[in-house]
């Protein structure tokens, strides 16, 4: 899992859904798609979902050494396949490139090595929804004066500030949600919905990403479990 938010919830989701039936799991989490996650509120829900029995785990890069040598168990055949989702364009263009220098493209390096089957889903090569985790409406906060919400936030994820009024720190947001009933103006708004759209450029590199021997580039995250044999 990489730094991407489109289409993450959607990645977790299709994760839980696979424990559920018994397949074991373990996440290569890299440190913007560790960022992401807590952004978004969702390491909760991964962490709660990849408890069990080896190798069902997650492995954060902020946590391993340098090498990354926890990929290695490729060459030990304990996983029949390798999947990116989300993939970012960042990882994406690492991969394209032969690159090796973070845990995820790393570990897909290692895949392509072993002949293991390596399945990515690049966000940026369609038009997808997405949401910004937390949004402050600058126009309906300008008639405060005190922010009633920064007061409110018990977590510094919301603080007043000298010249914008507001400063927002989405890291800190437990997602209490104490700052919308603080905010006499709705300033606060949370998962707001965005479209992102590919760039002509992306999607050269996507191309290249799809002549690869060995690299199937998926659409999204549900074809996961159409891959793995797992039916509604």
């Amino acid at each position: 899992m990489t730094g991407a938010g489109a289409l993450l919830e959607e990645s977790v989701k299709v994760i839980e859904e696979l424990v559920i039936r018994g397949i074991k799991i373990t996440a290569f989490v890299s440190k913007a798609g560790e960022t992401v996650l807590e952004m978004y509120g969702l390491r909760g829900k991964l962490e709660n979902a990849l408890v069990g029995d080896y190798p069902t785990g997650i492995i954060y890069e902020s946590s391993e050494p340098p090498g990354f040598p926890s990929t290695g168990r490729l060459y030990l055949g304990t996983y029949s396949c390798v999947i990116v989702s989300p993939a970012t364009m960042n990882t994406v263009s690492k991969i394209v490139n032969g690159v090796a220098d973070s845990l995820v493209s790393t570990l897909a390096m290692h895949a392509l090595k072993t002949r293991t089957p390596l399945y990515i889903l690049p966000v940026d090569a369609y038009e997808v929804k997405s949401t910004v985790p937390l949004v402050i409406d600058r126009e309906r906060c300008r008639p405060c004066n005190l922010c009633y919400a920064a007061n409110a936030c018990p977590t510094g994820a919301l603080r007043e500030h000298p010249y914008y009024k507001v400063a927002v720190n989405v890291i800190k947001c437990n997602r209490c949600y104490a700052c919308l009933a603080a905010c006499p103006h709705g300033a606060v708004k949370f998962n707001v919905e965005i479209v992102v759209k590919p760039a002509p450029f992306y999607l050269e590199i996507v191309k290249k990403l799809q002549s690869i021997t060995g690299v199937t580039v998926l659409s999204r995250p549900e074809q996961v479990k159409e891959l793995l044999g797992v039916t509604a």
